[in-house]
């Protein structure tokens, strides 16, 4: 389906964009079954000449971007835009070695991923796992996943967003380009946020301690931390409750609770593409406030990008970079990207496991092996007092993951305000 096929036959659907319409607790799996875990991403360029048709289908694209043009119009304006805004970012590209890192990223990801899954989980399980990148922009695209996935008898489907915190600019917009293409003929469950997965907290806290040696050792003592989030829209979060913003609250939270020197810290959020109002404060104001309070080191952690893509690389190494020194701030850094980190390929392949539930067990608690933690499919329902979110001040309850034995399960937590439960 191309971009100007899926703007024409677009209908917005509430349950699809939040998640909703996905089982979000286990699939049953047994002998013989191929589980096929779903890897989204948003996509990028592979070379020069793709750097437009990127951008213009980032641009027909009605769940992401707001060009606030009526429909009809949306095909001529985004042409007009990417072809006029084609040339700066392929000048950003070429800046970054001329195409998206972010394939090749996933891919390994993927890779690594499919290994740690059947290595820890198959024999548990009596099934195979299969994991296949899913681009929403760009190769390997969701038709070519969906192929695949025949090609290899997939009968189990899980949906993996490549994104710890739910947004209907990104994950939502996945749904519902996959969606468009039609069901898939095999019970599918999504895993639809792990903001504060402890292994991801641990591994976003040492990508911090690296960045940290990267400062001269006179300066490391006062190197404050900006925490930089992908951009999203506010109309998501008025029209959609989107826990967005309040999920990358949580991330930020558990980071810094689990580190013990206490610096300063800040979020800010990119600016989305299009015309959109975006959510939370803006990158660029950030560090003219952190600059006005006295701020000269800084460390910007990509909290929201599980890979090196051009918004890392470019955007936040090179423009941000130069707003900084601009603001009288001397000494920034960013953070290596988790790509392949260990404890983030354990975090995801945990994630999947909390939602298959194999057949030998039936009725019990998730995957079990004797070597490694159980992953606990299902918690006890609990009441959590969710801090207000800064951006928001609403208390979306994030899924908790808690010890219960030797490993970490999710447990169910209720939404104070709202009596919403998020299911683990």
């Amino acid at each position: 389906m191309t971009p100007l096929a899926y703007l024409r036959t677009y209908r917005p659907d509430r349950a699809v964009l939040t998640g909703d319409a996905y089982n979000q607790g286990t699939v049953r799996v047994g002998k013989g079954d191929v589980v096929g875990v779903v890897m989204m991403e948003l996509g990028g360029p592979l070379q020069p000449d793709e750097v437009v048709p990127f951008l213009e289908s980032r641009l027909l694209d009605p769940v992401e971007v707001d060009l606030r043009v009526p429909k009809g119009l949306r095909p001529r304006v985004a042409h007009f835009l990417a072809r006029r805004r084609g040339r700066e970012l392929r000048r950003s590209f070429e800046m970054i070695g001329g195409c998206s890192p972010l394939r090749r990223h996933v891919s390994e990801q993927a890779a690594a991923l499919q290994r740690r899954l059947n290595d820890r989980f198959g024999a548990a399980t009596d099934a195979t796992f299969r994991t296949y990148v899913a681009m929403r922009h760009g190769d390997p695209s969701m038709e070519t996943a969906r192929r695949r996935m025949v090609e290899d008898g997939v009968t189990k489907v899980i949906l993996l967003p490549l994104q710890p915190h739910y947004s209907a600019s990104m994950a939502g917009s996945a749904l519902s380009y996959w969606q468009a293409h039609g069901t898939v003929e095999a019970p599918t469950a999504l895993v639809s946020e792990y903001a504060t997965h402890p292994k991801l907290v641990r591994a976003l806290n040492e990508r911090i301690d690296e960045g940290l040696q990267r400062f001269p050792r006179e300066v490391r003592d006062r190197v404050q931390i900006l925490f930089a989030a992908h951009g999203a829209l506010r109309r998501h979060l008025h029209k959609l409750d989107d826990p967005y913003c309040c999920h990358v609250q949580a991330t930020v939270r558990a980071v810094l609770d689990a580190r013990t020197d206490g610096r300063g810290s800040a979020v800010a959020f990119l600016p989305p593409l299009g015309a959109g109002r975006a959510l939370g404060a803006r990158l660029s104001d950030t560090l003219a406030d952190l600059a006005d309070d006295g701020a000269s080191a800084l460390l910007v952690v990509p909290i929201s990008f599980l890979s090196e893509r051009v918004d890392t690389a470019f955007d936040l190494d090179v423009t941000v970079r130069g707003l900084a020194m601009g603001e009288g701030i001397s000494h920034f850094e960013v953070t290596s990207g988790l790509n392949c980190h260990p404890l983030l390929i354990d975090t995801l392949a945990e994630c999947v496991a909390t939602h298959v539930e194999p057949d030998a067990l039936a009725g019990g608690d998730g995957v079990i092996e004797s070597d490694a933690p159980e992953i606990v499919t299902a918690g006890t329902a609990v009441r959590a007092r969710v801090p207000s979110c800064p951006v928001c001040e609403r208390s979306v309850a994030t899924r908790t993951w808690r010890p219960e034995g030797p490993g970490y399960g999710p447990s169910v937590v209720e939404d104070d305000a709202t009596g919403r439960r998020s299911v683990a």
